[in-house]
């Protein structure tokens, strides 16, 4: 069964919406109509959609009520008096982000008394790939709906809600933060049955101080549940070693990649390719051999983590490990290009230590005997632990990669840590230069290339140049 894709029909009167708000509608003589849809984008807005203006420190939506109702809005939700008479009914309200999540928070209230199910994924890494592994298990057996693209913040959640299809048996929704308090307020709009907290690393950590600060965020996401079921992975100690606090306030379920007295399901014989990897599920006394179309251990805990979220739902653990079998990851997720006898992964959807350091061993494994070049940016967001970090990152990058080239403001740091400091350059464009040079491509040597980085750094402008150079040569 595939996914459910987004909708943008929604149907909710305009009286409701006032009322959900608090506040009262202008322009109107009857409330009783119902606008079919949420907007906050006169580009792409429908017809009869609600537009929602969000303003920042370089755009206001307010300017854009008389547009909107010019392409098809029935109704805006404004944070001040329009400037021109937009001709449909509006309201004012005082944030309009605040009154996306309330409308959200709403919605999904009245979908869950209706039986609509949740399944909350937050976590330091890997939670979009763990958010779509788990849609892809739970789609097998349920009309299953989760979350597109990067839509897991104060924005995106809501959308995320309020384009949910009518007939979406459960909801996979995922929750990112930056700050303290972020994942306490998403959850709260999400309301989930189940949460999945991948792993507690270092992202973000130059925000919140600590690792133990970052535990405390992700926590939060217990708050929107009432006694419901807590997914981690035992191999995580900070997450462990709340064990006793967290089984008072929700049904907690380890999984390991290692039988662990702790773990309720775990993994064993596990075998890797270079393009796949095959291991047995273990659930009490229940055994499911699974294969998974993807290299690297921390694809295993991920599965381990889908697979749980299936039982917690009512699947069977043969369902769930069949299901893994024909999963993809999402683009700019160890996607693989080849190119001749050149691969290229394309891993620069985001990048932190625990990601990259995954990445670099996945790679030395999807490489196997081509030359290995590594090519990375900036991990983002580590505050004071940026430079110990990357050195970290020069010093692992010895033992996996051939070669090894870097961009970013820590390329310093990087070069300690490699120990060579012509593999590091401060913009991307050095760094291509220098590669130029360096490349010579042979008909008979394989050669594998790892891009990643920070997604601020837009290290798909290194993947473009590389293949417009592999084309070239």
């Amino acid at each position: 069964m595939a996914l459910l894709q987004e909708i943008n029909d929604l149907r909710m009167q305009a009286a409701e919406i006032a009322s959900v708000l608090g506040v009262q509608l202008k322009n109107c003589a009857d409330a009783s109509f119902s606008v079919s849809g949420f907007s906050t984008d006169t580009r792409t807005i429908a017809a009869g959609n609600c537009f929602l203006a969000l303003s920042g420190e370089n755009f206001n939506g307010n300017l854009y009520a008389k547009t909107a109702a010019e392409r098809g809005a029935s109704l805006c939700i404004l944070t001040e008096e329009p400037q021109e008479d937009p001709g449909i009914p509006y309201l004012v309200t005082s944030d309009s982000v605040k009154a996306y999540g309330d409308l959200a928070r709403h919605h999904m209230a009245g979908r869950k008394a209706g039986g609509l199910r949740v399944v909350g994924v937050t976590g330091s890494s890997g939670k979009t790939t763990v958010k779509d592994m788990t849609a892809h298990v739970l789609a097998a057996k349920y009309r299953t709906y989760a979350t597109s693209g990067n839509h897991n913040n104060h924005i995106g959640v809501p959308y995320t809600i309020l384009h949910m299809p009518e007939d979406a048996e459960i909801a996979v929704v995922e929750m990112g933060m930056n700050h303290a308090g972020e994942i306490r307020y998403l959850t709260k709009i999400a309301a989930p049955d189940a949460a999945i907290i991948t792993n507690i690393g270092t992202a973000h950590i130059g925000n919140l101080g600590s690792q133990e600060n970052i535990l405390k965020a992700k926590l939060e996401i217990l708050e929107g549940m009432d006694h419901g079921t807590l997914i981690a992975p035992a191999d995580d100690p900070l997450l462990l070693g709340k064990y006793d606090d967290l089984a008072k306030i929700a049904d907690v379920r380890y999984i390991t990649r290692m039988q662990a007295e702790a773990a309720g399901l775990f993994a064993e014989d596990i075998v890797e390719t270079a393009d796949d990897t095959r291991f047995t599920i273990i659930c009490g006394a229940e055994r499911a051999e699974a294969f998974l179309p993807m290299t690297g251990l921390h694809n295993v805990t991920d599965a381990l983590l889908a697979v749980q979220a299936g039982l917690t739902c009512g699947m069977t653990l043969s369902e769930c490990a069949a299901a893994l079998a024909d999963f993809v990851p999402g683009a700019m997720r160890s996607e693989r290009v080849k190119i001749g006898n050149i691969t290229i992964i394309r891993d620069y959807y985001n990048a932190n230590p625990e990601a990259m350091a995954a990445a670099l061993q996945s790679f030395g494994t999807i490489a196997g005997n081509a030359e290995k070049w590594a090519l990375l940016g900036n991990m983002n967001e580590l505050g004071a632990y940026a430079s110990a970090r990357h050195r970290e990152l020069g010093a692992l990058c010895r033992k996996y990669a051939d070669h090894a080239y870097f961009c970013g403001v820590n390329y310093n740091d990087f070069a300690d840590g490699y120990g060579d400091a012509s593999a590091a350059f401060e913009t991307q464009e050095q760094l291509m230069d220098a590669l130029r040079d360096a490349l010579h491509f042979d008909a008979q040597k394989p050669m594998c290339f790892l891009i990643k980085g920070s997604r601020g750094l837009h290290m798909e402008r290194v993947n473009a140049m590389l293949e417009a150079l592999i084309q070239e040569k």
